[in-house]
This record gives C-alpha cells, structure tokens and sequence, in this order.
C-alpha cells in the first residue's frame, strides 16, 4: 500500500488562494516586518505569528482604455469587483484557519488608517451628507430654506469646515500590504513606492491574512523587477516622488532605493481627484477639476495647507466638487469595501497601472497613452 504523503498547512492555504483566484501568495513571519508603526500586524491580531499575503492582477486591456482615456467605468468596475475578490479569497483562508484551531484576521484591501476613527466617522459623513445637501438648496434659486434649515446650515458651516481644514494628510496603515508583500516574496518595491512583480509589474491589488499560527516564511525575491526607468515619474501629474532624488527604506531586511518622496498632499491633490492637471503638464488624468488661472498648486511646504483648504472650499462650492469631496472623506474615514463594485472611481494612478515590471517597452507605450490622450473635459 503507498502512503499518500500529507499536504503542509502551508501548501494547502496557498493553493486555496490560487484556486480561488489570485495570482501570487505568499507568506512572511509577523517579527519580520512589526519594526514600524504601519506593519505590525499585532495592531490588528495580537500575537500574531506568520501573516499570508495574497495578489490579484488587474486587467491589461481595461487598463489601457483606462490610461487612453478611452473608457473610465471598465476599470471602476474592475478594481471595485477584485477588491471584492480579494476579499472574498482571504475570508476563506481565514475560516480554513479558524476551522484548524488558529485565530486569524482578514484585513482591509484599502483605506483603512489607524489614526482615523471608524466609529466617529460615521458621524463625521453623515453630517457632511446634510451639508452638502443644504448647500445645494441655499444655491437652488427654485429652492427657499426655511428657518430651521438656515440654522442647521449655519451649524454645520461653523463645526464641519474648520475640521475639514484640518484633514489629516499622513494616514497610517493599519497594515502595510506592500511591507507584506515584498517579505512573502510576492514582489519588491519599485522607484515609485509601488509594489513591482515579475509577470505583472505594478498591476495588482495586495490583500493580507494574519493569523497566530506558526508558518513557515518563504523568501523575499533577490532581485526587484523594477528597471528603474522612472516612467512612473513622468506619469504622475502631482509631482508625489522624485525623478532623481532617492532614499532607501529596509523591509523584512530587503533594502530597497526608492524615490524621495514629497508631500502626500500632492497625491491628494491630483490622484484622488481634487484636480487633474498642474499648469506644467499637457495632459490630465481622470479627475473632472481643473484648477483656474489664480490659484495653482504649491510647489513647496504650503502644499499640504493649501490642499486642506481645498476640501472645504470645494464643499462649500456644492455640486460635483463637494461630490468629489465627500467620497474621498467617506473613503478614507470608512473606507470602501463595503462599498457596491460600481461606486469604486478611481481618478488618476497612472505610476501604478502604467507599469509592466521589466517589459520596458510596453511600459513607454503606456505612457505614450496617457500623454497622446490630452485632457479630459
């Protein structure tokens, strides 16, 4: 009689992954990466011993309708439905722990910041939905607020402005899926700050399952798939990481060189979809604002004021601006995988999905996309 030899823990979560669905799986210890204040995954799961994480690639050609400004819901759609997925995968490796005995946690795919208040923001959105609401009215000239709406405007005015004015512009992580990633061995971190795979470049959203089961780790890849070519740079409009300048970070004992990052207001700013364009570049990305002839985006320190003040200037503009600014509050205060694939709308990240890794040439020609295609109206 042959004995069957049995399939390791390991093997088993891992090929649970890729048959339901994702590209890449990986495992790294916890100890490995809890060395900074967004990848500890004991934050999320005391006692965390080993932390699995997962990636699912994005579709080539939606992207490239996507940079070609060609077609917009396709890839909404598409990141909205592999958020979902990813979600879905890691849920299921979490009961298969759960069902061995262990403790295991299925974090968020996104925007989910340990120094925002998941409980408060409820509020926060909520009242910001009213204000919203009122501002339209008070602009509708077929429209007459009453006494008790004028109040509440004023109300809100007074207590939700100066607060927007203080938006926080350096979220932490509750988990750093990219620190995961790179000590998994799913991939390394490119010139950009992005992860960068072997066969799919920086196309692929990261998901990560921590559990207090012992596992063994596997390795981080020795060598990073990103050429540093810096197209990536040359792909984003907000000016959020430098084309020469460069720092070096360490992951899981990986040192990688990676671009001097300036302000995250300038992702803000451009990438989330505040505006789309700056006065040096000829081609936007998807966002629907422009900024007018007065007023520009810093190029130094007052960048982050000046782009904290744009959430409450364009609440109080009403229409499509304040729009735009209640779903990046609502993402980013409540996140959004609960949220319908549909609404997920993405406006620019263009350094991520440009990137084909070490295919350099389809890289360029990526690029040539987004630049050829001007500007949306």
């Amino acid at each position: 009689m042959t004995q069957i030899e049995s399939i390791s823990l390991e093997d088993q979560i891992k090929n649970m992954a890729l048959e339901e669905g994702a590209v890449l799986v990986g495992i790294c210890s916890a100890d490995s990466i809890k060395d900074k204040d967004f990848s500890d995954p004991n934050f999320l799961l005391p006692g965390a011993k080993s932390v699995i994480g997962i990636a699912v690639n994005l579709d080539d050609e939606k992207i490239r309708k996507y940079l070609s400004k060609e077609e917009y819901l396709p890839l909404c759609h598409e990141e909205g439905y592999t958020t979902k997925n990813l979600k879905s995968i890691s849920e299921k490796i979490k009961k298969f722990l759960e069902e061995k005995g262990f403790s295991a946690f299925n974090c968020d795919c996104n925007y989910d910041y340990r120094n925002i208040n998941r409980s408060s923001s409820k509020i926060v959105v909520s009242s910001i939905k009213m204000l919203i609401d009122l501002i339209n009215k008070d602009k509708d000239e077929n429209h007459n607020l009453n006494k008790k709406e004028i109040n509440a405007l004023k109300r809100l005015k007074k207590m939700l402005l100066p607060g927007l004015r203080k938006t926080p512009i350096r979220l932490i992580p509750s988990l750093s899926h990219r620190c995961v990633a790179v000590a998994a061995g799913l991939g390394r971190i490119g010139w950009s700050g992005n992860l960068i795979t072997e066969d799919y470049g920086a196309r692929v959203l990261l998901n990560s399952i921590i559990t207090n089961a012992e596992l063994k780790p596997d390795k981080p890849l020795e060598t990073n798939p990103c050429v540093k070519c810096k197209v990536c740079e040359r792909s984003c409009q907000g000016g959020l990481f430098s084309k020469d300048d460069e720092q070096t970070i360490k992951i899981a004992g990986v040192e990688e060189t990676i671009a001097k990052r300036n302000s995250y207001a300038y992702c803000i700013a451009i990438c989330s979809g505040m505006s789309g364009q700056n006065k040096f570049k000829e081609w936007s990305t998807w966002s629907p604002f422009r900024f007018d002839d007065i007023e520009k985006l810093p190029l130094d320190d007052s960048v982050e004021d000046y782009v904290k003040n744009m959430f409450a200037s364009n609440i109080e503009k009403s229409g499509p601006q304040a729009e735009n600014v209640l779903r990046l509050v609502e993402n980013s205060f409540l996140g959004r995988n609960n949220k319908p694939a549909e609404d997920f709308k993405p406006t620019c990240g263009f350094c991520q999905l440009i990137c084909s890794g070490q295919d350099l040439k389809k890289t360029k020609e990526n690029y040539k996309l987004i630049v050829d295609s001007g500007c949306i109206e």
